[in-house]
């Protein structure tokens, strides 16, 4: 039911008031809530007016003999118009959509000038030491990586930053978030950076395009203010350090999961089944962690502090491999160790991808032929050493994921991106990549680990 509406009539304030607004608003008043904000501006102006003056306007409201519709509006409890409650938060979600709209058509044009494969985004992930009310999220860890559909990671970027002094009253909730999370102490830390004005300048010149411009930085829709804060407190820090420092953020801000929505969907845009049901469904993929406990996955302190699963690098590289998990396969994308997906996965430490076979019913003869010849062999003395436990005579594990095809042919070996003891900031760089028709990942020797 809309609010009521109060008849009143005009008198020589309400008229003064209607007289003045126009003159205050181009002199930068604002007055949301109409007349109602006029009143506490004019009041004053009204007593110093001379009689005369009062009485003029007396007159005109007698003449006019007009009234006023003020509509009562619907306050929260701290007196807050509702109706503009309502304009913000539709401001907010047409940003987002603009801001989703461009992620679409960033991919659809890269899909239509053939360069979507060998297109470079720059993932990222910020842990941070406390989230206050005030809608602060002081950081103290950095971790971003280069990645493509075709090289997979290319590069990491990874470094811890000093938080600075965390606002009073939150350093027990900070003590409580560390040890829940990351482990990060948040006061102390030798390895926090706070050279700000570094920190800043590499992230720059890791996003730099060969334009000049500034590529953006695609994170998870659960963290998007958290990004947005962190990177404008990054310039904002830097400034107070450089007084020559530029103001201006050039940072922007994406959804991560549209653009797992639309690489998947533009491998084949006719093909339903690519389409993920919806964008909440991507963020469950990211949320299974299926790569957390995969070697040279953290920085070498998470290792050593036996917390590998929150550290941010951990995060990022994660989530390239799970876009790389799901989507290589239809754009027929080779699967390289330590860029596409971990060297080594589960026990075996093997990663063997199933061809694609059409199932057809065998004669039970053969069959029971075949299984008469394996217990035979099984009678045989073995030739050469035993196996260790744990270890599959064969390497037939499946790897996460479904239907991608056995790699064909030969790659020459990835070096493991491991990470060095101490501060982690150096941008690590990944050996050139390779394509073939096959899809899947080469099996590891020993001797490659």
């Amino acid at each position: 039911m809309p609010p009521k509406k109060k008849q009143k009539k005009d008198n020589g304030f309400m008229v003064f008031m209607k007289s003045m607004k126009p003159q205050l608003e181009a002199k930068g008043h604002k007055f949301p809530r109409g007349l109602t904000d006029v009143i506490p501006v004019c009041s004053p102006l009204w007593n110093k007016l001379s009689p005369e003056e009062k009485a003029s306007y007396h007159k005109k409201a007698k003449d006019g003999g007009g009234t006023t519709f003020i509509k009562e509006e619907r306050c929260d409890t701290r007196g807050v118009p509702l109706n503009w409650k309502e304009k913000e938060e539709q401001k907010k979600i047409s940003e987002k959509d603009h801001l989703l709209q461009k992620v679409e058509d960033m991919i659809s044009y890269f899909a239509t000038q053939g360069t979507l494969e060998n297109h470079y985004f720059y993932l990222a992930h910020f842990n941070i030491a406390v989230a206050t009310s005030e809608g602060e999220y002081p950081p103290c860890e950095i971790a971003i990586v280069k990645f493509s559909l075709l090289d997979g990671i290319a590069k990491c970027y990874h470094d811890f930053v000093e938080p600075g002094q965390i606002r009073l009253g939150y350093a027990h909730e900070a003590k409580l978030h560390s040890e829940n999370t990351h482990n990060i102490p948040t006061f102390g830390f030798k390895l926090a950076n706070s050279d700000y004005v570094n920190i800043t300048n590499n992230i720059k010149e890791m996003l730099k395009q060969p334009d000049g411009g500034i590529a953006p930085l695609f994170v998870v829709d659960e963290d998007n203010a958290k990004a947005i804060y962190i990177v404008d407190w990054l310039v904002k820090k830097s400034c107070q350090l450089d007084d020559s420092y530029e103001t201006c953020s050039p940072f922007k801000i994406y959804s991560l999961n549209k653009l797992f929505y639309e690489l998947r969907r533009q491998a084949d845009v006719n093909n339903s089944t690519l389409k993920f049901s919806s964008i909440a469904l991507v963020a469950e993929h990211f949320g299974k962690g299926m790569f957390f406990y995969s070697k040279n996955m953290a920085c070498q302190w998470h290792v050593e502090e036996d917390n590998v699963t929150f550290c941010s690098l951990t995060r990022v590289r994660n989530y390239a491999y799970t876009i790389s998990d799901l989507c290589c396969e239809y754009y027929d994308l080779s699967l390289l160790p330590n860029r596409h997906c971990p060297s080594e996965i589960a026990d075996d430490n093997k990663y063997v991808v199933m061809p694609k076979v059409t199932e057809t019913e065998e004669p039970e003869a053969p069959v029971e032929v075949k299984k008469k010849k394996e217990e035979e062999e099984d009678d045989r003395e073995p030739s050469g050493p035993p196996r260790l436990p744990n270890t599959p005579a064969t390497a037939n594990f499946k790897g996460p994921g479904t239907g991608r095809g056995v790699l064909g042919g030969s790659m020459g070996p990835v070096s493991s991106a491991t990470q060095s003891p101490g501060r982690s900031r150096a941008i690590e760089t990944a050996p050139p990549a390779g394509r073939g028709r096959g899809r899947g990942l080469l099996l590891l020797s020993d001797d490659s680990d």
